[in-house]
């Protein structure tokens, strides 16, 4: 469930900063209310395969 909604909100390719990662995650968190706090690596627990890149 909480996999399926993360899978929606984070597109294949899509270029967004750490804190907006955190952002989004923090939505979804919350309406499930899971206390932790979001980072941006969770979402490799969740199957999404991430890199850092620079975003000018």
């Amino acid at each position: 469930m909480i996999q399926q909604e993360i899978l929606q909100l984070f597109n294949n390719g899509e270029r967004i900063t750490n804190a907006e990662v955190r952002r989004r995650l923090q939505t979804i968190y919350d309406r499930y209310n899971i206390n932790r706090k979001p980072k941006a690596t969770d979402l490799l627990l969740y199957g999404i395969k991430t890199k850092r890149v620079a975003i000018k």
